[in-house]
């Protein structure tokens, strides 16, 4: 399944998370936009930047110290925030474009200020930010279930003997499946009804 953006094409399971490298490349700090998440219940709460060894210890203690305070994440925030501090929730570890979607179109969406962005929408604005330093990761594939069946791809470009190595294990299922369903001549037809009214 795929989410089709303006032309591009996107993985279902697409990740974003908060990338210091991004931050980096964006010349910001990492450190004002931490500690000023902070709650009082955090143990840098009140700390400088210079205090600080290293960025990664503010996201573990955002994730958990703010997880259980209702007023980290309020509906009335701007969309980018809610999604920043969701991730600082999950310990700054990637989350998909569809839970995160999930979460402020359902969790943080009300009457009052209703919150109707789309998948693509959403990526887009995650996209083009240049403040909280997130960054798209490619996720993992879905793995295929047993009772799936094989795809057969038309125009397999690159690798050409791909159609020899399908088509024949197809072709054997088929045949197999044939037999299954194969008349006998010498079964007597269920449907053949000698005392059929209209033959008289």
């Amino acid at each position: 399944m795929t989410t089709t953006l303006a032309g591009d094409v996107r993985p279902a399971g697409l990740e974003y998370c908060i990338s210091l490298e991004r931050l980096e490349e964006l010349n910001r700090s990492p450190f004002p936009l931490l500690l000023a998440r902070l709650n009082t219940a955090c143990p840098s709460f009140g700390k400088t930047s210079a205090e600080i060894p290293d960025p990664a210890a503010l996201l573990g203690e955002i994730r958990s110290h703010c997880r259980d305070d209702d007023d980290f994440i309020q509906s009335s925030m701007p969309l980018q925030e809610i999604v920043f501090r969701t991730l600082l929730l999950n310990g700054g570890d990637p989350m998909s474009l569809s839970d995160l979607h999930q979460e402020l179109t359902e969790r943080w969406s009300s009457p009052i200020r209703p919150i109707t962005v789309t998948l693509g929408g959403l990526a887009r604005i995650l996209d083009n930010d240049a403040f909280y330093g997130f960054t798209a990761v490619p996720g993992g594939e879905p793995e295929a279930e047993e009772n799936d069946l094989p795809m057969l791809v038309v125009g397999t470009g690159d690798d050409p003997g791909l159609v020899d190595e399908i088509v024949p294990t197809i072709v054997s299922d088929l045949e197999e499946d044939e037999e299954l369903f194969d008349d006998d001549d010498n079964d007597e037809d269920l449907f053949d009804d000698d005392d059929d009214p209209e033959d008289e």
